[in-house]
């Protein structure tokens, strides 16, 4: 199934989401109370809901600089235009790396990193630049963060 195809949803898929989001650990006996409908007709849902591909994982919202992780890049990647893809699929599994896009403009990819000190983002620029698919960088240091968070409000 194509991953751009859009799920339709109806009211309970999205409340389901929408509580999904909020607490992803919510009990759908609990949900389901709540919204009047069965456990079952919730625990289908869920399981269409994943198997569509709206629901990819669950996973914690973590407040990274509490794990030392307290400097936050944007790099802009120049690549060679043959190799945007292998160079996406390779940064993409860097352990700092915590968004890849792909883009247009002046800069091919996008690239959002946390690291615990400039030392290390310095690393990573050093070995990013001896990739020779990459043309050139252009970095930005995140020095305060207003919002963040990957979770978008279901309408």
């Amino acid at each position: 199934m194509s991953s751009k195809k859009r799920v339709e949803l109806d009211d309970v898929d999205k409340k389901l989401m929408i509580e999904l989001l909020r607490d992803a650990r919510t009990s759908l006996r609990r949900l389901a109370e709540e919204m009047n409908v069965s456990p079952a007709t919730l625990h289908n849902r869920m399981n269409r809901l994943i198997q569509e591909g709206v629901v990819r994982g669950f996973v914690a919202l973590l407040d990274y600089t509490k794990l030392g992780y307290t400097l936050t890049s944007i790099i802009m990647v120049k690549v060679d235009g043959k190799h945007i893809v292998e160079f996406e699929k390779e940064v993409a599994n860097s352990p700092n790396v915590v968004s890849v896009y792909d883009v247009v403009g002046d800069y091919d990819v996008i690239l959002i990193a946390k690291f615990r000190d400039t030392e290390e983002l310095d690393t990573f620029l050093k070995q990013l630049l001896k990739n020779p698919r990459v043309e050139r960088t252009f970095t930005s240091i995140v020095l305060n963060t207003v919002k963040e968070d990957p979770r978008v409000r279901i309408i």
